[in-house]
């Protein structure tokens, strides 16, 4: 079992089930609170499980926000976050749109790396949004996503349940991130998925349409590898033939 004081991770694969409450505030709590901004992307079955919209941080961060998936009630009166709002909140009503889930973290990260501010992520859970989402789809959407949070230089940790997915699964997940704290597995990953380069995947980001695309990737060209924005339709069919 990996420690969290010495790992020197930016993106971390949290496995651990039994002591993923403790891991996830002491992954929170790597930044200072005085100038830390704390983002919470979580669906309401794994909010209830948990401690609701409280943080599992030690401290008051400076700033925090809340992404509610799958929260119909929620997302039926929201529009965007109100980051005036002592916690601004966001949700997206169906836990299968990667696009709008993407769209909403970025909202967040752009406001904050605006501030200045030490971005810290917690998305509780990857498990979950497998539930709603294929595989292929969703690792491809960590790819964009860990891309994205690298440009603002955001210390972000996803939970994954071990024992819901073939190990397999677990292995092709544990593949994009820097480090796995918990149960791994020396099983081989999907090579459908891990076969494409880092700029293939986020090429696929041009087919999430104008919004997302420079939402999730990069807010202007200058944050997009060339790669991505000379990508053709074929080099993107390509990528998906045989997934």
């Amino acid at each position: 079992m990996t420690g969290i004081d010495d790992i020197g991770a930016r993106n971390v694969l949290l496995t651990d089930r039994q002591h993923e409450t403790a891991y996830c505030g002491d992954l929170l709590d790597a930044s200072a609170a005085g100038n830390r901004a704390e983002l919470t992307v979580s669906f309401p079955d794994a909010q209830a499980e948990q401690t609701g919209f409280g943080s599992l941080s030690s401290g008051q961060p400076a700033r925090r926000g809340i992404i509610s998936v799958g929260d119909v009630m929620r997302s039926a009166s929201s529009t965007n976050p109100d980051f005036s709002a002592p916690v601004p909140m966001d949700a997206v009503e169906d836990p299968g749109n990667l696009q709008a889930i993407g769209t909403s973290i970025s909202q967040f990260c752009e406001q904050w790396d605006r501030q200045d501010l030490d971005i810290v992520v917690c998305f509780d859970s990857l498990t979950e949004l497998l539930d709603h989402a294929s595989t292929e789809a969703v690792f491809q959407f960590c790819h964009v996503l860990n891309s994205r949070l690298a440009s603002v230089d955001a210390l972000a940790h996803f939970h994954l349940d071990p024992a819901a997915h073939e190990d397999e699964t677990v292995a092709t997940f544990q593949s994009i991130f820097d480090v796995t704290v918990g149960k791994t597995t020396d099983a081989d990953a999907i090579e459908a998925f891990t076969q494409a380069t880092d700029d293939d995947i986020a090429a696929l980001a041009d087919g999430w349409g104008e919004e997302a695309r420079y939402s999730i990737v990069g807010d202007s060209d200058s944050g997009r590898p060339d790669e991505v924005s000379e990508a053709s339709d074929e080099d993107i069919a390509e990528l998906l033939e045989g997934c």
